[in-house]
């Protein structure tokens, strides 16, 4: 950037302020007036607008880089391992480790069953050696690549080795997810180009006296062939200290994470060449911005072939990832595996062994196992999610366990603050689940599209004229649709409602099948399309154009059978079902039974990226439709205890919205394991109705506070404004 600036204006004092938002800045040609500051390189990335804020600034002009493709390289990528692991860069500290040098297929197993543990990604290791003394170990070669990719795919780990040459370029290529390129060929331009061809990610090492220009210069040479990213490794330049190996630049990776934005790694182990300061310069690096740390390790680093005093000791590693809050990878259990929801005793279970049963029951992906370790939202996806973003908030993600739904177990994510809401649905499923669990289907997913036509001269012609012209209509919504046609949906049917002759406003109904989608969007599209249309044919005005929140051609049906034993007996089976029949007479009761259902039904919708705003006003319109407000789920006494039947609309999707724009949507969705929208509708009515029979249980028994206020002692605990009495 070069800024030119305001005659008379005091280029010093511009300079100050200059260096207050992050830019450094040296004067060109002389004195001369009105004086030119040009932006030294390793400044920081300022918006144009912000310079020309600053008293005594007159123009700003782009300064021509000499690395550009460095400079548009994005910090965050994932990177796609040959073992099925996808690390996402940027997002966490990932750690790299094994051996300076891969010696053996059994030293290389031992080696990765360990990094995996320890909660590392990447496992490291040389086939290929450059040693100071021609007569040092110079790594197994070739062969010593096929052990490091049969010990990383035995482990799920990715894999990282470096290349020395480029007749090594192809072997290597083929083996490691991220290529190394050493410090020694920092500059061997010729093999920058061969590795940039591959298009694979590439850990670059700064050279020993490189200096950060050159560095980065040579990360562009690999772009500029092709290189899909290249994360810059800082691993100690040539200092003045005897003590180390080499001098850790630390401030060279502050540089390049937080003023050039870049991906950066730090390899501790070559920086101290002394294996009591790796650890402490590995927190540094990931204070000072690290993405990425590369360590080596060696179960007896006395007899190790290459760079044993530097190599940690193993539980010097696991220390390492300790103090990097990484968690091992569960392994997913083998293919064909059942998975249950019975997860006896969980809520004894730490945090953390909760998250590693879960895992390990369900199979999860590491994307999956990193959401649940570290939650929260990306405020750039928070940011392009909702309007003037300022913040996120958070709430407790918990797991309703023991449903079990046509045969079927599922963990279903629930997010809510009332711990109750979790433990009674869980509770209840339990019970149902001894006799058989819960059964139900629900219809296509049609949802309606409603056009409003008002001041219509003759609504009963104007019916006719729609009703003979029904195939031409529902075409021309399904033109407006053509990739949900071509998935198998669109308009199937339509009706019309008059509902004010005398004033000319009709309704017209178009019913379209959405698929897996919520299909709001879909089905407001149709009501756009078809409008004019409508127009054209009986005159009047056009009014909305919009989905209806009442689906009636998309319900859902539920019903269960659960012992009176099991309820804790026959008296408890009676009050049950007096309850729901109260329900059944009063709608004020029946107000509190539904609340009850979307207790439920509201948790799991916000853990599954669902618009339960929308599920609550189809709910509540469908219980009012009739002239009395009545419950959607009802319970009757059978002789072996009671027979419960739910039945509501219920517009859910798994696809679209936030089911894969949000992480943690994604991870919910991954837990509950369901194969279609129908078949989620199905689950979350299921846990609708668990909360209802848990609730009419607490009623009919001990009464609902008593239950309520033990979990909720926990939560007084947590208020810093009350004291032991109020907590009591």
């Amino acid at each position: 950037m070069i800024i030119l600036l305001e005659p008379q204006a005091d280029a010093k004092a511009v300079s100050a302020a200059l260096q207050g938002l992050g830019l450094w800045t040296r004067q060109l040609e002389g004195e001369r007036e009105p004086a030119i500051l040009e932006v030294e390189a390793h400044s920081a990335r300022v918006e144009p607008a912000a310079v020309l804020a600053l008293p005594g600034v007159a123009q700003v002009r782009p300064r021509r880089s000499q690395h550009p493709r460095v400079d548009a390289m994005p910090r965050t990528f994932a990177l796609r391992c040959g073992s099925g692991l996808v690390i996402r860069f940027g997002e966490e500290a990932v750690l790299a480790a094994g051996p300076c040098a891969v010696e053996s297929p059994e030293q290389i197993q031992q080696l990765a069953a360990l990094v995996a543990s320890s909660g590392a990604r990447l496992l490291r290791g040389g086939a290929f050696k450059p040693r100071t003394s021609p007569y040092s170990f110079q790594g197994a070669g070739a062969e010593a690549l096929r052990w490091l990719a049969e010990a990383a795919a035995a482990h799920h780990l990715g894999v990282i080795t470096e290349v020395m040459s480029e007749l090594q370029v192809d072997a290597v290529a083929e083996v490691a997810d991220l290529i190394q390129v050493g410090s020694r060929n920092m500059q061997n331009f010729a093999l920058l180009a061969a590795v940039g061809r591959k298009g694979k990610a590439v850990l670059l090492k700064r050279g020993r006296g490189a200096s950060v220009e050159d560095w980065l210069m040579a990360g562009e040479h690999l772009l500029a062939h092709g290189a899909a990213w290249v994360v810059f490794c800082e691993r100690g330049i040539a200092g003045l200290s005897n003590e180390t190996r080499n001098t850790l630049d630390l401030g060279a990776v502050a540089l390049l994470r937080h003023a050039h934005k870049l991906p950066v790694a730090v390899d501790p182990s070559h920086g101290a060449g002394r294996r009591d300061l790796v650890v402490p310069l590995a927190k540094a690096g990931v204070a000072a911005g690290a993405d990425l740390v590369l360590v080596e390790v060696h179960p007896q680093p006395a007899l190790a072939k290459s760079d044993g005093p530097q190599a940690l000791l193993p539980d010097q590693l696991l220390q390492l990832a300790a103090g990097l809050g990484l968690q091992p990878l569960e392994e997913p259990p083998a293919i064909g595996t059942a998975h249950t929801s019975r997860l006896p005793e969980f809520y004894k279970k730490s945090v953390e062994e909760r998250r590693r049963q879960l895992a390990r029951t369900l199979g999860l992906s590491a994307d999956a196992q990193r959401y649940l370790r570290h939650g929260g939202l990306d405020m750039a996806i928070a940011d392009r999610m909702s309007e003037n973003v300022v913040s996120t908030f958070a709430l407790p993600m918990a797991l309703g366990l023991n449903f079990r739904v046509n045969g079927r177990d599922h963990v279903v994510p629930m997010v809510v603050e009332e711990p109750s809401v979790v433990a009674a649905a869980s509770n209840a499923a339990r019970m149902v689940r001894a006799t058989g669990g819960f059964r139900g289907d629900a219809t296509t997913s049609v949802m309606t599209a409603q056009v409003q036509m008002d001041h219509v001269p003759d609504t009963a012609a104007a019916a006719k004229v729609i009703e003979e012209r029904r195939r031409e209509l529902v075409a021309i919504a399904n033109e407006a649709i053509p990739r949900m046609v071509a998935r198998g949906g669109g308009c199937v049917d339509l009706d019309v409602r008059v509902l004010d002759a005398e004033n000319g406003l009709l309704v017209v109904h178009l019913y379209v099948d959405v698929g897996d989608a919520m299909g709001a969007n879909v089905v407001d599209t149709v009501a756009e399309r078809v409008a004019p249309m409508l127009q054209e044919w009986v005159g009047g005005d056009i009014g909305l154009r919009i989905l209806s929140n009442l689906p009636l051609r998309r319900l859902v049906h539920v019903e269960c059978d659960v012992g009176a034993d099991f309820l804790g007996g026959e008296e408890l089976a009676d009050g049950i079902a007096r309850a729901s029949r109260f329900a059944e007479m009063d709608p004020f009761r029946a107000s509190t039974h539904n609340k009850g259902i979307l207790n439920g039904i509201d948790a799991a919708a916000v853990a599954l990226g669902q618009d339960w705003r929308a599920i609550e006003a189809g709910a509540h319109a469908f219980a009012g439709l009739s002239s009395q407000y009545r419950p959607l789920c009802t319970w009757q006494r059978t002789e072996k205890g009671l027979h419960g039947v739910l039945e509501m609309p219920l517009a859910i999707g798994t696809v679209g919205g936030s089911t894969r724009a949000h992480p943690g949507v994604r991870t919910a969705m991954e837990i509950v394991r369901v194969d279609s929208a129908r078949q989620l509708a199905v689950v979350m009515a299921a846990v609708g109705m668990a909360s209802n029979l848990a609730a009419l249980r607490a009623l009919a028994g001990e009464g609902i506070q008593q239950g309520h206020m033990r979990l909720h002692a926990r939560k007084s605990e947590l208020d810093p404004h009350l004291g032991k009495a109020g907590a009591a």
